[in-house]
């Protein structure tokens, strides 16, 4: 009896730890936080250049999401589905560079062009009616 009360109460608290780990809500997809890219000396990292153009363009994201945040064009879904694509664009990039999936130069050339693209969505925050130039008033 006693063997049996003891194995009901480890199942019982197995479960109690599965519960607290499970969880109905959906939580986002991405996480809010992008990948540090290695500053300093670290085995692993070949090209120091990619490595800072990759905290360069990091850096920007996370100014351009902030600027996102606080303007007042910032609820545009043009802008925020463009945004989405760059930060999806910058994750896979921070992962293949630090899985060393893309050679230092192909990381280069692949931030510059995220960086245009984050220059642009910028560009259209900055602006008052979007392409035209024309605001509402």
């Amino acid at each position: 009896m006693k063997k049996i009360a003891l194995t009901l109460s480890i199942v019982a608290l197995g479960f109690t730890g599965f519960a607290s780990h499970a969880s109905a809500q959906r939580y986002s997809d991405r996480p809010v936080i992008s990948v540090q890219v290695p500053r300093g000396l670290v085995p692993g990292v070949r090209d120091r250049r990619a490595a800072a153009e990759l905290e360069q363009l990091n850096r920007e994201v996370r100014r351009t999401r902030e600027d996102i945040r606080t303007s007042r064009r910032g609820n545009d879904r043009r802008i925020r589905a463009r945004f989405a694509r760059v930060q999806r664009s910058t994750d896979l990039l921070n992962q293949g560079f630090t899985r060393g999936r893309f050679s230092g130069r192909e990381v280069r050339v692949r931030a510059q062009q995220i960086r245009s693209e984050i220059r642009e969505i910028q560009n259209d925050l900055r602006s008052r009616g979007g392409r035209g130039g024309r605001g509402r008033w």
